[in-house]
């Protein structure tokens, strides 16, 4: 029986030699491998998880989408463009009072001669009503603006850009040149494009200036050029002045272009639709 337990813890003793070395070796290299794996831990820090984003019809609605740049819309051919040169005159606040009745907009280009009859609040309300402001020259006067030798018309639209600004706050490119662009030289056109202003002529010609006191001519004349524009499916640009019989006639005229279905917009410099006639 003695023996036989001897036996038995010799055995054990053996076993135990053995093990311990195993289990000593096994703790190495566990101790070696976490190790390593730690290091590389922080070596390689994880990436974080980036949100998903969220689409809705197929537009991210997250905070990292891009802001969209808002760009004028194109013009469609059921669109009108009131525009009046030669103010501002006497009549401006009555025009003004005209177009928010009828819930139109219009473009003004103004003479700098003329520019000390408009108040600032007459500006300010033109501003905030959404209408456009353009440039039509300091003194109106085509043997000036025109000539051969040193022209007035660039010196002229730049006096004028800074005294409106000075004015209404508003800065603007926007050029109504007098008696339309085909008084430019092509030379002389080139320049005012390099200068950075933008021309606009029109493809509707009232006749204000021809009918003085008669507004029903003024009627007339603009419906039967619309009649005959209907067919080019193109945005009209209506040039009226700032006169009395003028003034008289608008609010049928726009009357009867909304009974066509004409949609109005006032006319910036970064509208797409153009009317030039040196183009």
């Amino acid at each position: 029986m003695r023996k036989k337990r001897l036996q038995t813890h010799k055995l054990l003793a053996l076993i135990l030699i053995v093990l311990i070395p195993i289990c000593l070796v096994s703790s190495i290299f566990v101790l070696k491998s976490f190790a390593s794996d730690e290091s590389a831990i922080s070596e390689n820090p994880p990436v974080k998880e980036q949100p998903k984003k969220k689409y809705v019809n197929n537009e991210l609605t997250d905070k990292m989408q891009p802001k969209k740049i808002k760009r004028p819309q194109k013009s469609k051919g059921k669109t009108v463009y009131l525009t009046f040169d030669d103010g501002p005159t006497p009549y401006l606040n009555n025009f003004i009072s005209v177009l928010k009745k009828e819930e139109v907009p219009g473009t003004f280009f103004f003479v700098g001669s003329t520019l000390t009859q408009m108040s600032k609040e007459t500006a300010s309300t033109i501003v905030k009503s959404g209408f456009s402001i353009g440039l039509h020259s300091y003194t109106h006067d085509a043997r000036q603006l025109y000539r051969e030798t040193s022209p007035t018309f660039i010196p002229e639209m730049e006096r004028l850009k800074k005294d409106i600004q000075k004015k209404t706050g508003v800065t603007t490119n926007l050029v109504r040149a007098p008696y339309g662009s085909t008084y430019l030289t092509d030379k002389e056109y080139q320049k005012v494009k390099q200068a950075g202003f933008k021309l606009l002529d029109w493809n509707i010609d009232s006749n204000d200036w021809r009918y003085k006191d008669n507004s029903n001519s003024v009627i007339q004349s603009v419906m039967i050029q619309v009649k005959h524009m209907e067919k080019s499916n193109e945005p009209l640009v209506i040039l009226f002045h700032e006169r009395k019989n003028t003034l008289n006639a608008l609010p049928t005229i726009i009357k009867q272009l909304k009974e066509k279905g004409y949609t109005f917009a006032a006319y910036f410099e970064n509208t797409p639709f153009t009317e030039i006639f040196k183009e």
